[in-house]
């Protein structure tokens, strides 16, 4: 019996030293999954502005169908984002964009313009910009 009370009373401590550490390790996870987030939207950006050159168009393209669904980049990803949805939860107009992670805004820019080659960047602080490598 005494045997099993020092089992337990390890394993607490073992539990109280490794549950505080999992914390900052869900939201890194949330960072990255932002991260894999960009680069796909970025890379259907460019997927789309290449297949818009080819055709003669040389025009960035839009991100939406429409505004007033509850799905962004529709128009540039397989499987679009559902608005406020998730662990990041992301909600845009056409040009502006701001994912949500816990309470951490963080802000992103379409610039629809050809000689910046459509770009989607993150507009927030530099701090935070680089927690999702851009």
């Amino acid at each position: 019996m005494i045997e099993l009370v020092f089992v337990i009373v390890i394993i607490g401590i073992l539990a109280g030293i490794a549950i505080p550490r999992l914390f900052p390790a869900v939201t890194t996870a949330k960072y990255k999954k932002l991260e894999t987030q960009v680069s796909a939207i970025r890379a259907g950006i460019q997927n789309v502005y290449s297949k818009n050159i080819i055709n003669g168009n040389n025009k960035c393209p839009s991100l939406e169908k429409s505004t007033t669904d509850d799905t962004l980049f529709e128009n540039i990803l397989t499987y679009p984002i559902t608005k406020n949805s998730g662990d990041i939860k992301w909600d845009g107009n056409g040009t502006e964009y701001n994912a949500t992670i816990g309470d951490t805004v963080i802000k992103f820019e379409y610039n629809t313009s050809t000689e910046s080659n459509c770009k989607f960047e993150c507009n927030s602080t530099e701090a935070i910009c680089n927690k999702i490598s851009e």
